[in-house]
Parts: structure tokens; sequence; C-alpha cells
């Protein structure tokens, strides 16, 4: 399949300059040869001519050289011979009988390198597993029988209706929001949709945000299964995730779970993709193409003519203003199925009930509550670490990272202060370099500090904690959560990680530690953001026959947005958000580019956006530019950050971007520009 140049529109605006191509006759020395276009990992925008002496079908695996290295390519079809044919090199090896990457993932990269002006090689090659990046051979399929388990429970009538629109709608494309509240049973509608479209010999792709939620997520799908299923994310190992990916390909998976890098799996007899916690930013690829995997998965879906069902209990904004405006399909879930009730919310004063290690006598007693009771309590405290600020109380010295306009974060278990942003980690002092003074106080609550007084409070329960730093060893999130899943009387204490997918039979309470931090954010989304966050982790309570209690620390209790967010109508909280966005012309009003760049001095940075900036003014086209500014972080991992935002209709930026691009990996001097189209925050 023959890929063609991404077009750039000719002007006078360009930035980086862009080398003409120029008609030339095939010699008879370039008849001999066929020439190849292969894509390889880099900054080039539809991959390198090859030469062979037999024809490669497009989407095989081939060795060639790139420099003074060797890399592993993907054949995407004959191209015309060069200007000068003796610049081409060999394919030095072919490494597959049949293509790896079907005509449907071409079409898909495609759409995505011109929309996120993005190497059409990255985007494809970083969703193969990485054992097949290295050149090994495609392993033989190893997928999962499912158990065939009869459903727990009936279903409700808003369940067999969600399933009942989705089904007529299987040989067209739509998408629809699957919008209901925490606990509601959108998994089960998952299970009955997969079914359906088992027995129609077509396969499903399903979308999970995080590595956390796939064990859920496949233990509830696997049980419920008639036919095969396989999972793959970047936790699991090489050999794992090529058995999963060959599966796929072969037909011999009929579901696929996994997390934002299985969009490119090529899937031959796909009917339906399913988006689980479509909200999540976690979609968002941030490692090399920066893309969004739920608005893919509607390209996707549109592509092939299927339906895709987005569920979340807390839409984005831009996917509820959708659904609003018609332009796809809602489906709601307004009640919990079996006896498992609504939760309650309670809002805890701490200017009076003031926390003491980061809890409210208030939270205390309700924990104590719940466990005498042979229940489970979970604190949220998005925060990890033991303090996030060491200070000295004889002078106020407070310790900074070496490389970031960052204080690091104080940790315990090791001993160490830890830059969360560039990962440096330090020693902490035992004397002030300032004054010499010893009183040196860690200030603030992390979840680490959190678990240690709660221990210290209740020595005759277990404390489970959950984040990034309990979880770094394989499989160590699901050791951890085994007692949970049991139903053995516990605390568990975690950052976000535990706040979305989780079903949880035996938790009752819900403490959420620091609500405060939320509301503060400078992005123009954290407030739904937080409203998001708040809603899903209040969704882990009460989710069975348990009654599910919430209790929200906050020093500022007369916030209308509690008001809103306790409410339980997400409905009535969007339109407050929206307004807002209308009123000031942001997103879904309007869509976004952010144009970063990185040097190691602040001027010379700025400058080159302003440069930029300049190129993009020429054109006289209806963008609003805000900047050249520094980034909210100016200085990290040893180098100044700098942003130019870019406001107006998604034609448009696109057009004005490739105007003055193309912008993957590109210099201007020692300043290296990155492009976000539909950022997902302005960090």
């Amino acid at each position: 399949m023959p890929l063609p140049r991404p077009h750039y529109a000719s002007g006078t605006a360009s930035f980086f300059g862009r080398r003409s191509l120029t008609e030339t006759e095939v010699s008879p020395e370039a008849m001999s040869r066929i020439f190849l276009k292969i894509l390889v990992p880099g900054p080039f925008a539809d991959g390198l001519t090859y030469h062979a002496t037999d024809t490669i079908d497009a989407g095989i695996r081939v060795r060639v050289p790139l420099g003074t290295r060797e890399v592993i390519g993907l054949c995407c079809g004959h191209t015309a011979p060069p200007d000068n044919i003796e610049t081409t090199k060999p394919i030095i090896e072919v490494l597959d009988t049949q293509p790896i990457i079907d005509p449907a993932l071409f079409q898909l990269a495609e759409f995505a390198a011109d929309y996120y002006l993005a190497p059409l090689g990255d985007l494809l090659l970083q969703g193969i597993p990485t054992a097949l990046r290295k050149g090994k051979p495609l392993p033989a399929p190893k997928p999962e029988q499912g158990q065939s388990v009869a459903r727990p429970y009936p279903l409700t009538d808003e369940q067999t209706d969600a399933i009942d629109r989705v089904q007529s709608g299987f040989d067209q494309f739509n998408v629809f929001l699957l919008q209901g509240v925490t606990g509601s049973g959108k998994t089960q509608v998952f299970s009955e949709l997969i079914s359906r479209t088992l027995a129609r010999n077509q396969q499903v792709l399903l979308l999970v945000p995080e590595i956390g939620l796939t064990g859920q997520m496949v233990d509830r799908i696997q049980a419920q299964l008639t036919g095969t299923l396989n999972v793959s994310h970047s936790g699991l190992a090489d050999g794992a995730r090529a058995r999963a990916y060959a599966g796929a390909l072969s037909g011999d998976t009929d579901v696929l779970i996994g997390t934002r890098s299985v969009l490119f799996t090529p899937l031959p007899n796909l009917g339906l993709i399913l988006v689980d916690e479509e909200h999540d930013s976690a979609y968002k690829n941030q490692d090399g193409a920066r893309f969004s995997a739920r608005d893919l998965a509607i390209v996707r879906a549109k592509q092939a003519d299927i339906p895709i069902l987005l569920s979340s209990a807390t839409p984005a904004l831009e996917t509820w203003h959708q659904a609003n405006l018609g332009r796809y399909t809602r489906l709601r879930l307004t009640q919990r199925p079996g006896a498992a009730r609504q939760v309650s919310f309670r809002l805890i004063d701490a200017r009076r009930d003031q926390p003491v290690h980061g809890l409210t006598q208030a939270a205390r007693m309700r924990i104590e509550r719940t466990l005498t009771n042979g229940q489970q309590a979970l604190v949220f405290l998005n925060r990890r670490g033991y303090a996030p600020v060491l200070l000295c109380t004889d002078c106020g010295w407070t310790p900074g990272c070496r490389h970031c306009d960052a204080r690091p974060t104080l940790h315990r278990a090791p001993d160490l202060l830890w830059c969360h942003h560039c990962d440096h980690k330090q020693r902490p002092p035992t004397v002030c370099p300032d004054c010499g003074g010893l009183q040196l106080l860690p200030v603030g609550q992390g979840t680490e500090r959190l678990s240690e007084a709660l221990e210290h409070q209740f020595p005759d329960w277990p404390v489970i904690r959950i984040d990034r730093d309990t979880t770094t060893r394989r499989r160590a999130f699901e050791t951890l959560l085994e007692p949970v899943i049991a139903g053995d009387p516990c605390i568990l204490i975690g950052t976000q990680m535990l706040a979305k997918g989780h079903d949880f039979k035996q938790l009752a309470t819900v403490i959420v530690a620091d609500a405060d931090q939320g509301l503060l954010g400078a992005d123009f989304r954290a407030v739904e953001h937080f409203a998001q966050l708040l809603t899903q982790v209040a969704g882990r309570a009460g989710r069975h026959q348990t009654d599910g209690e919430v209790l929200i620390q906050t020093h500022r209790p007369d916030s209308e947005w509690f008001a809103r967010i306790m409410s339980a109508d997400y409905d009535a909280l969007a339109e407050h958000i929206y307004a807002e966005r209308k009123q000031y012309q942001w997103p879904p009003e309007t869509h976004l580019a952010l144009i970063t760049a990185r040097g190691p001095h602040s001027d010379s940075v700025l400058q080159a956006l302003g440069v930029a900036a300049q190129h993009i003014r020429q054109l006289q086209s209806p963008i609003r530019i805000l900047g050249p500014a520094p980034a909210p972080m100016e200085r990290r991992n040893r180098q100044f950050h700098g942003q130019l935002l870019l406001v107006g209709t998604r034609t448009v930026l696109n057009w004005a971007l490739k105007e003055t691009g193309p912008w993957a990996y590109r210099r201007r001097g020692q300043v290296m520009f990155q492009l976000d189209v539909d950022p997902w925050d302005l960090w």
C-alpha cells in the first residue's frame, strides 16, 4: 500500500524550510532495482527510500541501515527512484513472510500523522511490541479462554436499552456515550456487547486508561466471555505482548484489552471499540508523538464503519458537548443495580476540626467505625512521598532541586529528597546550609507519612499504601490489592491510581484528605479535572450492599464547586464549566495547539518562540497567539522551557502549523521544539 507524502502547502512563512522535489527520468540502472519506502523511527515525515532486488509487501518488517547503525523499519510499498540512486542503501534483511501491519492501520496512522503533524514511522512503530521492534520473529498466539459464567444479576432496563441501541448500529459508524453514575454497571454493558459482537464472528478492542485498571477489567470480562482474550500493556513481559499482538493479527484473539498503545494493533475482523473512563488524561500520549488514543479510536471506528462506545461517569467536557450537540448518542445509566445505593457526602471544615497528621478527628472516628464493622476505608491523597516540603524552622530555608524550579519531595523509605519532575535524588541535609540550624521539619502530608500515622493509630488493622513508589515491581499492584478484593477489613491509602475503575465490595468509607489542592490549579481545566477525580474516587464506596459515605476535608467548605459536585448532577456541573469556557473562548468552543521549546538558556528559548510566532502572524489568519512566555515551571531537568499557545478552529490551526512546519524533532540552534495538538494540559 503506497503511502503519499503528506502535503505541506507552499508559502513564504516557512520557519524551518523544506527541500523541493524534482522530477527525474528513470535511468537503466534504476530500472534494475526496486525502490521501497521504509518507515523508520525518527524525524521523517513519511519514511526513507531504500532499494531491494525483490518486491516486499507493505506491512513487512525489514532491517535497514540508518546512519552508522541498523534499525528495524516497516515497508509501506513501492516508491519512485530518487534523484540520485547512488544515495539509496540496500535493505539488509526481510524479517516477515506476511505483513504484520494491515492497510487499515496504515490509513489510521496517515490520518494521525497529518492531524498531529507527527512522524508516520513513530506512530506505527510505537504500537508494535518491543520484541518485534527489536527484530524477533512473530511468536505463536496464546490467547486465554473465557469462563462463560452467567451474569451476576439481571440486566436493568437502562442497561438493556443501552445494549440494544448499540447493537442496532453494529453495521455502521456511530459514537455512543455511556454516561452512568459510578457503580451503575457499565462493565456489564461491555460484557453483553462483547458477547453479541462475538456472535457476529467479529473482534472487540477495549481500551483502559492505566495498567492498574487492566487486572480487574480482564477478570470481569473474562468471567462471562465465551471466546478468547488477550491483554497488552507496557507492564507485561516482551514475550507476552508479542503473543497478544500475534493473536490479534491472526484473528485468534476475540477481545483485546489494553492501554493506549494497543490502538495501533491490527484486528482484521474488528467490529466494536470500547473506551473505558474516556475522560482520563492517560489516553493522551506524552512520549514521542503526542496523540489522543480516545480521539484516534473514534477515527479508527469511522474508517472501519463500526460503532464505538465511550464510557464515563464524568465525561470530558469535549465529549459531553458533542453529545449535547447530537453528534454522539448519549446512553444513560442513572441507578446502581441490585441493592447498591448512592453514596452520601459530608464536608468536614478543616478550619474547625483541624487535621492532625493529615486527618481530622471526624475522619479518624469514621475510619474506626468502618473497621469495627468489618468493612474497608480508603484515604485518598493525590501526593506521594513523605512530605512535600522540608523546612528549617530557625530561618525558613527550604531545599530546591538543582535542575528544576521545584522543591523536591521528602521520602523516608529510602531517606532522600526526590524531585518528581526530573527524577533527581539527593540525601536530605541534617544541618541547615543557611544558618546551621538543626530544626529541619517535614511540612505537609504525602501518602508515605499518612500511612505511617495510620499504622500508629490503628495497629491492629492492615494499612495498604498504593502509589507509584509501592507499585514499581511487576505485579506489585495486583499483589497489594489481593486482601482488598478478598474483602478483608483494612485501610487503603492511595493516589489517583485508586480513584477509578476499581470494584471493592467491602469499601464503605472514602476520606478525601486534601480536597483544596484540586481547586487551586492554574490550568483552565483544573476544576473539570478536580470534579472528575472527586466523583470517581467517591464512586469507589458502597458499590454493592454496603452503604457508602464520602468525607471531604477542606478549608473552603463554602466553595460553590463542592456543592455542585456533591449534588451528583454532573450535567449541571458541566453546564457551569462550559458556560465559563464559552465566555473566554476555551475548548470545546475552540481548539488549541501548544508549541513548546526547551534549551540551555531562557533568552534563546523565548527568542526562538518569538520567531515562530512572527511567522505564524505573517499568515494573517484569525488564530489567537498567546505568548511566547515561560512555561509554568520554566527550568526543568536542566533545561529552560517556554511555550506558545495557538487558539483557533481545527482547520485553520492545522493549515498554519503545516505552513510554518514541519515541527517534529526540529531544532533552531540549541533550542528543541515540540508540538502538542489538542493539549491535555498547559504544563
